[in-house]
Parts: structure tokens; C-alpha cells; sequence
């Protein structure tokens, strides 16, 4: 895909939906630029994801938007490793 945009004020340029899209942009989405033979290339980086407790409720930080199926399985995969370390083999389900 390929399309030119114009700077804008302070030197902003605007990333299109359709490239946000294709890519999984979204805001707050960190990218790493680089200026190779003359040309800017832009990467998105990864964000981290973490998994915290407060007040008796996980919270999901970090990342991008997860859909409800993905948010259950990492849920999951946070107890189960909380349950490793904390309940003894006999009394695991």
C-alpha cells in the first residue's frame, strides 16, 4: 500500500485509518523510526502487557484493545501461574 500525506503543523503527520487498520494502530501505540537510504521507515513496537491486582480485580495494562475471548484466556493463564506457586500439587483441580 502506498499514499502520500502532508505534514502538518510542528511536523505531525497523520497515519490513515486504513493503515492503522491494516497494522493494528491504535492510540498511544509507540513506533520506532528509522531513516534508511533516504527514506523514513516507521515500525510499531510491541507494548507491554501487564496483569496487576487492585483492589480484588485484575487489571489489564498495556497492549492493545483485547477482544473479551483474550481477555478470559490471559485471566487464566494469570491464575493458573498464581496456582502453581501458591497451591500444593494434591489440593490443584
Amino acid at each position: 500500500m502506498s499514499i502520500t500525506i502532508t505534514l502538518g503543523k510542528a511536523g505531525r503527520l497523520v497515519v490513515p485509518k486504513a493503515i492503522r487498520d491494516s497494522l493494528g494502530l491504535h492510540e498511544g501505540t509507540r513506533l520506532k523510526l528509522e531513516i534508511q537510504g533516504g527514506k523514513l521507515q516507521a515500525a510499531p513496537e510491541p507494548d507491554p502487557v501487564s496483569i496487576d491486582i487492585e483492589d480484588g480485580f485484575p487489571v489489564i495494562r498495556g497492549g492493545p484493545p483485547l477482544k473479551v475471548g483474550a481477555i478470559v484466556q490471559a485471566l487464566k493463564a494469570d491464575r493458573d501461574s498464581r496456582d502453581e506457586r501458591t497451591v500444593p500439587r494434591s489440593k490443584r483441580k
